[in-house]
């Protein structure tokens, strides 16, 4: 056998490695939501267009009464745009900017001035059933739990949830409805396992079992096609937190778990950002507000900031002698304050630095070396009267 035959031999021999190598390679990269591509065809020619976002919240809302299974779980800015959509299909013209933005950029949408308002009776249906539970929703909204901290939130605990174990939703935006349950797997002392399931993939999720878990189907970001599946709990130590999940027409994967009720429109822009109030453990207990954004892989990604102020600020009673610095982060001082004058914690970092406002108006920093307040040798517990102490 000649060199040119006995090569060519060994690189038909290798080819096949080299496919099953490049295969085994793409199974282990992290899965990243897959675009929905949709296809439409343009009158003047048969070019295509790939179309990233979702058409409808309710595909059928205009032919199809929808239900209970369809409304009652729904976050109320889809409850919004789902009542809004069915006015669009007729080509309103939206007062508001953000609705005409948001239907503007719909495939079927076209603007017709001259459309008065006119519903078919499964139309006028569908708006007073969404309607009710838009009305539903509005009186169960987050509330302020404390007036010293306006960033700890909860529901009225009077008001009963209308969210069911059982929905009947478009998850991914490829036009099926999905089938969303939840269901009790096993019950323990403290916590419960529950099985959420979309279709037939399923996820394990562990919930307190001091209520009656549902979830939330909820729109993280209204330019993608996907919604995703917001659970709720309140732990033993009063501690709130929302899981989160997205169907990616294959599998439920975990976004995540975010501090907070965050799983409603007051906490999420519907633009990929969700706001969380977390808990901070420094000059004082005291809860700000962190920022998330969904990235690449649809997951929420933590965006710190350099400060967070206290809302409002906790007034102190100092209780030793202590500088105040006129930069974050560097020792030059200020001012020193005395025992027994006010001041007012405005906020920090979470870490060691922290911003005051003295009774005159003077503002500047202070900060923590190994938990004690900087320019002192006492610990932050035993510098003011007036801090922050639950948790």
């Amino acid at each position: 056998m000649n060199s040119h035959k006995l090569q060519l031999l060994l690189l038909i021999a290798a080819l096949p490695l080299q496919i099953v190598g490049c295969d085994t390679h793409k199974d282990a990269q992290p899965d990243k939501p897959p675009e929905v591509q949709q296809t439409t065809k343009n009158d003047q020619s048969k070019d295509t267009q790939t179309f990233k976002g979702r058409d409808y919240v309710f595909r059928e809302s205009s032919t199809t009464l929808l239900t209970e299974d369809n409304l009652s779980n729904i976050d109320s800015r889809m409850l919004e745009l789902a009542r809004n959509e069915i006015f669009a299909r007729h080509g309103l013209v939206f007062e508001r900017a953000d609705l005409n933005t948001y239907f503007a950029g719909k495939r079927w949408y076209k603007a017709d001035g001259n459309y008065k308002g006119d519903l078919t009776k499964i139309e006028s249906q569908n708006i007073k059933r969404i309607q009710k539970y838009e009305k539903l929703l509005s009186a169960n909204k987050l509330e302020r739990q404390w007036d010293v901290d306006y960033h700890f939130l909860g529901y009225p605990q009077e008001k009963n949830s209308i969210g069911l174990q059982n929905a009947h939703v478009d998850m991914n935006g490829d036009g099926a409805i999905d089938h969303i349950h939840m269901t009790l797997s096993k019950h323990f002392e403290v916590d419960d396992e529950w099985i959420l399931m979309v279709n037939d993939t399923t996820a394990k999720i562990s919930l307190s079992n001091n209520s009656i878990p549902h979830f939330k189907v909820v729109d993280a970001n209204i330019q993608d096609p996907y919604f995703e599946l917001a659970l709720e709990d309140t732990n033993e130590s009063a501690q709130h937190s929302t899981y989160y999940y997205y169907y990616n027409g294959k599998r439920l994967i975990s976004m995540g778990t975010l501090d907070g009720f965050t799983g409603n429109a007051q906490a999420m822009d519907g633009q990929g950002t969700a706001v969380s109030p977390r808990q901070a453990y420094d000059f004082q207990c005291w809860f700000y507000l962190e920022n998330y954004k969904l990235d690449s892989n649809h997951l929420w990604k933590e965006a710190p900031a350099d400060f967070y102020p206290m809302e409002p600020p906790t007034p102190w009673v100092a209780k030793v002698r202590f500088p105040i610095y006129k930069t974050s982060g560097k020792q030059d001082i200020l001012k020193w304050v005395t025992p027994g004058e006010t001041v007012y914690f405005l906020g920090g970092d979470t870490k060691k630095y922290g911003k005051i406002k003295m009774a005159d108006g003077t503002t500047g920093w202070i900060q923590l070396e190994n938990h004690k307040l900087s320019g002192t040798d006492t610990d932050i517990n035993d510098c003011f009267d007036g801090r922050l102490l639950y948790g």
